[in-house]
């Protein structure tokens, strides 16, 4: 297969390849190793915890991958007690306030907030800069980092404390009056988490909900997505199966957010002092007191598989997109952080292509950092006329990082996240050029088909010749399901496969279809796909301690696949008859 020319000079320039394996560097297979090889330190930076990524083209989720830690044993700090996955939830930082944005622009399109209205009118409290006292702060100004707040040591409040405090005499969180620039509220960008948090209160005091229940309700539950604010309203299951981010000590690897006894705890994670019951607190909590608790500027908890999906729906929502402020060289209007920012919207940042990286093309998003983690959430929209027909949504999760990664060509992005976006953005074009090799992959889900039907005529079937069924869970949309499918068609597997089981394929969508058919076998949840079940002709689940352990299918070995199905095959009698020279 050929590769275009143009993404394999791109690879080149930003270190993520040498000359030797650029020719595959568009398929899964080199995709994970180039995971592999970031998270081991080979290239431009150190070794890290994890890195994850997560690659959308229209409809189509092209590539989900990981490699690394995400859970480290607590005896044994050099010792990795659980894997990373695409689909492990995490801390992603501030793509936290893209999220919010989404949420808010749906406030806006109801007409229940103004853009343009003074925020002290749904605070129920002035809120002013007293260097610029007749300048009103609006929505527009906090959510495009022009309100002229500026970040206070903390930017947030614990439990019982409330938000309020951070603005009262004795403290000013605001840019002073400049006589060589323009500091007042609309005039200079400035970007702060504070923010973001006077955000969460406007929209706990218009819509009267916790800002944790109101961003599930409104925009997460609608899109199927089990993410969530310190963990309110994601499933426990999904939780459980979180990712801690870790730093590396002189022992190994520990935790410095979302210790293993914070992801098997219920209810949202939030600063308190010692002795408060929380369960009582939040039971009497008043929307407006402190949203700062469920940390709307970076406690966004998802996967990059999650967050592709997420900020694909970005695309239809050109309020946010369009900027409202961009840097002025010639006349100074912010801080750029040394070009980091050249563009801001509503909540959403532009990140304009240079001659290395995204090259004569923009990708609009957020990134994020904290406690080690570097992630990005971006978008990189249709243009026909270029040759790109569909949008591309590129997420990425890189985790333990312990010091800051070299810088690459672009100034918005390290190298580490070049490395990411160039491997997404080679994806992408491969996946998108007709006859590439993911359009060849199996692709045996049908949303039409009559799931319980299937699996009941497949038992039928397993009665009388004895083998075992097994359901596969997912969607073709998913690689990891084409690659188990790919998988059941190669030798030796195929032969296995044909002799010994019954095979129903079950598309689940984005698991939002037909899942009462698991929960008819005591699976209540879905964490990945592809899930798959293992059924006795009886209908009995074979494997329940291992349903979710193909949901990396697509990197895990034809020998593992081998092994692992051939321990749940009926025994050649059983599908034989039996001999009767055995009597």
């Amino acid at each position: 297969m050929k590769f275009s020319v143009v993404v394999a000079a791109a690879l080149l320039l930003s270190g993520f390849v040498d000359i030797a394996s650029a020719k595959d560097a568009m398929s899964n297979a080199a995709a994970d190793r180039a995971l592999r090889r970031i998270v081991k330190g080979e290239g431009a930076a150190d070794p890290v915890a994890g890195a994850a990524l997560a690659v959308r083209v229209g409809e189509e989720m092209v590539y989900a991958g990981a490699a690394g830690c995400a859970q480290v044993d607590s005896a044994k700090p050099k010792k990795c007690a659980r894997p990373l996955s695409s689909s492990s939830k995490m801390r992603v930082a501030s793509i936290s306030k893209m999220a919010l944005a989404m949420a808010m622009s749906r406030l806006v399109e109801d007409r229940r907030v103004d853009l343009d209205r003074d925020v002290s009118d749904y605070l129920g409290w002035t809120l002013r800069n007293s260097h610029f006292p007749d300048d009103a702060i609006t929505t527009r100004h906090l959510l495009s980092h022009l309100s002229s707040i500026r970040d206070p040591e903390s930017y947030w409040i614990a439990a019982p404390g409330d938000f309020r405090t951070l603005f009262e005499a004795g403290a000013s969180p605001f840019a002073e009056a400049d006589a060589s620039a323009n500091h007042a509220p609309g005039a200079w960008f400035k970007y702060a988490n504070l923010n973001y948090g006077v955000l969460a209160a406007i929209i706990e005091t218009v819509t009267g909900e916790r800002f944790d229940q109101f961003m599930t309700r409104s925009l997460f539950a609608p899109q199927g997505l089990d993410i969530g604010y310190n963990w309110s309203g994601v499933s426990p299951a999904a939780r459980l199966e979180g990712a801690s981010l870790l730093r590396k000590g002189e022992t190994g690897w520990s935790p410095v957010v979302d210790h293993p006894d914070v992801l098997r705890s219920a209810g949202p994670a939030f600063l308190a002092d010692e002795y408060l019951d929380r369960a009582e607190f939040l039971s009497a909590y008043r929307p407006g007191q402190n949203p700062t608790l469920f940390s709307p500027q970076g406690g966004l908890r998802a996967s990059v598989e999650d967050l592709a999906n997420l900020v694909s729906a970005l695309s239809e929502d050109e309020l946010l997109q369009a900027p409202v402020w961009r840097f002025d060289p010639s006349a100074p209007n912010g801080d750029n952080e040394n070009g980091y920012f050249t563009a801001f919207g509503l909540g959403v940042q532009t990140a304009e292509g240079d001659k290395d990286v995204v090259s004569g093309r923009s990708l609009v998003g957020h990134p994020g950092e904290a406690y080690g983690l570097y992630s990005g959430a971006w978008l990189l929209k249709a243009d026909p006329a270029a040759g790109r027909a569909e949008d591309i949504a590129i997420a990425f999760a890189v985790t333990g990082v312990d010091a800051p990664p070299p810088a690459s060509a672009h100034p918005t992005f390290n190298a580490i996240e070049a490395r990411l976006i160039s491997l997404a953005l080679a994806l992408a074009e491969e996946r998108s050029k007709d006859g590439g090799a993911q359009r060849s992959e199996p692709r045996p889900f049908d949303e039409t088909a009559n799931a319980m039907a299937d699996v009941d005529a497949a038992l039928l079937s397993a009665k009388t010749t004895g083998r075992n069924v097994i359901v596969v869970l997912g969607g073709n949309w998913c690689h990891d399901s084409r690659g188990l499918a790919s998988k059941f068609q190669t030798p030796p597997l195929a032969a296995l496969i044909d002799n010994q089981f019954h095979v129903v394929w079950v598309d689940v969508g984005q698991k939002d279809r037909n899942l009462d058919l698991p929960k008819r076998f005591g699976v209540d949840k879905l964490i990945g796909t592809p899930t798959v079940l293992i059924l006795s002709p009886q209908g009995e689940l074979l494997n329940a301690d291992s349903v979710h352990d193909w949901r990396t299918a697509d990197s895990r070995t034809l020998e593992d696949a081998v092994g692992y199905f051939s321990a749940f095959a009926a025994k050649p009698q059983e599908l034989q008859g039996r001999n009767p020279s055995d009597d």
